[in-house]
């Protein structure tokens, strides 16, 4: 069983009778119609908001305002999911994973790759919607698993997937740092994560173009939320596509931070490393005592942080060490006075 438990990230496993995924105790998430549904928990529904109603009660209609919103923009459709999968760089036998997938329009596309899909969405109405449109195109859907979940509790072990993927419902998202979070999650490292949605760009933020998208729809107001990324993201791009009017960040999986090299010594009167002036700071002293350690460090043709490790040094070496700090205060630069 690929899924584990949205909550505690235990596997489930499917009940003797197939009706549902059981997990700990009262851990319970029927299957619909075949499709697992992931945000039940207990054996309660978890509270929709207001953008899961919009869905809900939107499902049959929102085909339509897709197309129309590609023709206002003047952009074969079918051309541009097929360049956003480009990012992903997939292979064959890749595992994907496509949460906020609506009514399978990108869905359709990952189908014609040789590639393992798990397509995910809040709303159980879109995913049956999505599933005709792909059963009325004679699709394969035998590498597919439809699920219902939310993406803030992705029901997938960590580095699950290749790849994952999504477009068009993250501004709505309650949390975007969390969201990419627990996206970037459940990609293995070196995996690609490719996310989009409505976005200006910012040379167009204050033209005509963004002010007749933004007054039909406010959500054209959202910006690309780059403080989002995680900073365990490599080789990450931020485009702007559909003539400037929707962001797509692509980025590698790394692990944690970037690293660093922090024993190189810097040339110079300074002089150090990142090591020794990030973590072996010390406390201030007068600006005499410093500007005499300045002098003596210049005198002996050293750096500062070479001259004030030998001498302090020196000193902590000839001294007792309950009377250590009385040596460095007999220092002869003490300033006088």
């Amino acid at each position: 069983m690929s899924f584990v438990s949205p909550s505690t990230r235990q596997p489930l496993t499917e009940a003797p009778d197939g009706s549902a995924l059981l997990g700990g105790p009262d851990e319970r998430y029927p299957l619909i119609d075949g499709i697992p549904q992931l945000l039940i928990r207990s054996g309660q529904v978890q509270a929709s908001s207001e953008s899961q109603a919009y869905y809900r009660d939107r499902a049959s209609e929102y085909d339509r305002g897709i197309a129309a919103m590609f023709a206002t923009l003047l952009a074969d459709e079918e051309q541009t999911r097929r360049d956003m999968f480009a990012q992903l760089e997939l292979r064959p036998d890749s595992r994907v994973l496509e949460i906020g997938c609506g009514t399978c329009r990108d869905t359709i596309h990952l189908l014609d790759m040789p590639v393992d899909v798990f397509a995910g969405d809040l709303s159980l109405e879109m995913l049956l919607t999505g599933r005709d449109r792909l059963r009325r195109a004679g699709k394969d859907t035998s590498r597919l698993q439809l699920f219902c979940a939310d993406v803030m509790r992705l029901p997938f072990a960590d580095g699950f997937f290749d790849a994952a993927f999504h477009f068009g419902g993250f501004n709505l998202f309650p949390d975007h740092k969390q969201a990419l979070a627990e996206i970037t999650r459940v990609v293995r490292p070196n995996g690609r994560v490719v996310v989009g949605d409505e976005g200006i760009a910012p040379w167009l933020a204050n033209s005509e173009f963004a002010r007749i998208l933004e007054n039909s729809n406010p959500l054209f107001r959202h910006r690309a939320p780059l403080e989002c990324i995680p900073a365990a993201a490599r080789e990450v791009t931020c485009r702007w596509i559909l003539g400037g009017s929707f962001y797509l960040i692509s980025f590698v999986k790394g692990q944690g931070e970037p690293p660093l090299d922090l024993d190189v010594t810097f040339p110079g009167r300074r002089g150090g490393s990142h090591r020794t002036r990030y973590f072996g700071k010390l406390e201030g002293v007068a600006p005499q005592l410093r500007d005499q350690v300045l002098d003596a460090a210049a005198t002996e043709g050293i750096s500062v942080v070479a001259w004030l490790e030998k001498t302090l040094g020196r000193a902590v070496q000839n001294a007792p060490c309950d009377g250590a700090a009385d040596q460095l205060v007999a220092n002869p630069l003490r300033p006088k006075g």
